[in-house]
């Protein structure tokens, strides 16, 4: 009896800090806004840029430009490159496992020949390994083959004067070319005619990262000739 009171004691003395603990991190819980964001939250955010970008489609899809924000304020690439079949599906802020997202619905679904991609620097900012953002990027380039779409992939850029970041850039961007290599996908090398030393030449952004109007300009000269190339 004595042991059973003994037991009885210890078991609603650790129910009572269970407890103590237990309903802080409820409220806590319920008062984090990070937490209210659920999966089904994230898939409609995405939905809704989806919806943004196919309202711009053209009738007819050769090319597809997938990418971030450097991408999508390149804003109308058909007038940029004398086309008529350019779907631009760059969106601001988006890392490369956001941009998987998109995959199914604005590129597989279009099936389009080729799709041209430039990612990677928000996931550096934001600290993801680059080993991650590597893996992403695989899952890009043979989800694309597997489905008969032709990847083309540029080189993450430089930013300027960011000695740090760019030596991880460097490194990445030796990665995406060994693997379209051993893929056989084209790889451009951005940062051969748009970076110096100091990385991403200043005349061509307009904040160390995004484009200005004449990086646009060298940048789409440099894809004009690409495309002359392929097939439709």
């Amino acid at each position: 009896m004595k042991n059973t009171f003994i037991i009885s004691i210890l078991f609603n003395i650790i129910l009572a800090i269970l407890l103590t603990y237990a309903i802080p991190y409820q409220f806590s819980k319920k008062q984090d806004p990070v937490k209210k964001i659920s999966k089904f939250e994230i898939q409609q955010l995405a939905a809704k840029r989806i919806e943004r970008i196919m309202k711009q489609s053209p009738k007819k899809i050769s090319i597809v430009m997938l990418g971030n924000s450097i991408t999508e304020y390149g804003g109308d690439w058909n007038n940029r490159l004398g086309r008529t079949d350019i779907l631009n599906c760059g969106q601001g802020g988006y890392t490369t496992g956001q941009l998987i997202w998109l995959l199914d619905s604005c590129v597989i679904s279009i099936k389009p020949r080729y799709c041209i991609i430039l990612a990677g620097i928000n996931d550096l900012s934001l600290g993801i390994p680059i080993n991650k953002i590597f893996n992403n990027y695989q899952t890009i380039i043979d989800t694309l083959l597997a489905n008969s779409i032709q990847p083309i992939v540029q080189s993450t850029l430089y930013q300027t004067g960011n000695a740090e970041g760019n030596v991880k850039v460097t490194y990445l961007n030796y990665l995406l070319e060994a693997y379209c290599k051993e893929k056989y996908v084209t790889f451009i090398n951005m940062n051969e005619f748009m970076a110096d030393q100091n990385g991403l030449i200043p005349e061509l952004t307009t904040d160390r990262t995004h484009l200005s109007n004449r990086g646009y300009e060298i940048w789409s000269d440099k894809l004009a000739q690409v495309i002359s190339e392929l097939s439709f």
